[in-house]
């Protein structure tokens, strides 16, 4: 339990400065969909800071246990499988935070993020900042960060995505991106100097292109 509980613990997991993003993003009394919640910290954060009206999806039974300690309304659901019987529009928000690099397929999920909530926040790792591609290009080997601190063939992380890789993304689903936030050294900025170098993470703000919010 010791081994599991530090791994739990890495800047990875805790993502306070990130958290701190989407909640700064989110209209107080607004309904949040949070898909990957883990253990419920952000949407009991939502609800006490925000007075959000939440539900969170997640498949560890663990972790749904946790939300449920909390008070916090989760539902069991495989996010490749897309949010079937999610009516469109039923969310003001849909937060997919550090998960959209571990599915097996992104496109639909994100596709479904559109087209049920008015806007949608995700936070993702840049596998583009610089001393990713410096370790890559000195050692020849997949590069182990804060951001993605498991080696390879133990990670949960199948697509290692750049800022500028999920700008194309959006634009080719027909997305549109509200805003962006960066996180340097745990310290957000809605505004860097080459963000897909130097950036440790991304956040941003999507809706559909024919949305008027």
């Amino acid at each position: 339990m010791s081994e599991q509980t530090q791994e739990i613990r890495t800047p990875f997991h805790e993502f306070e400065a990130g958290f701190n993003i989407i909640i700064d993003l989110i209209t107080p009394g607004t309904r949040v969909l949070d898909l990957g919640c883990g253990s419920g910290t952000l949407l009991a954060r939502l609800r006490d800071e925000k007075d959000v009206e939440g539900c969170g999806v997640e498949l560890d039974q663990e972790k749904v246990m946790r939300c449920t300690e909390r008070g916090i309304r989760v539902m069991t659901l495989d996010l490749d499988h897309g949010l079937e019987g999610f009516p469109d529009l039923s969310y003001e928000y849909v937060v997919l935070s550090r998960t959209v690099q571990q599915l097996a397929r992104p496109e639909h999920l994100v596709r479904e993020m559109l087209r049920v909530g008015s806007k949608s926040i995700i936070a993702f790792p840049n596998f583009g900042q610089w001393k990713i591609r410096l370790e890559y290009l000195l050692t020849g080997r997949t590069p182990l960060v804060r951001t993605f601190p498991l080696p390879w063939y133990s990670s949960p992380d199948i697509h290692r995505i750049t800022i500028d890789d999920f700008r194309h993304f959006i634009s080719d689903i027909g997305g549109k991106i509200e805003r962006e936030f960066f996180i340097i050294k745990d310290e957000p900025n809605p505004s860097i100097f080459l963000p897909n170098l130097r950036a440790d993470w991304g956040c941003v703000q999507i809706s559909a292109q024919h949305s008027n919010g």
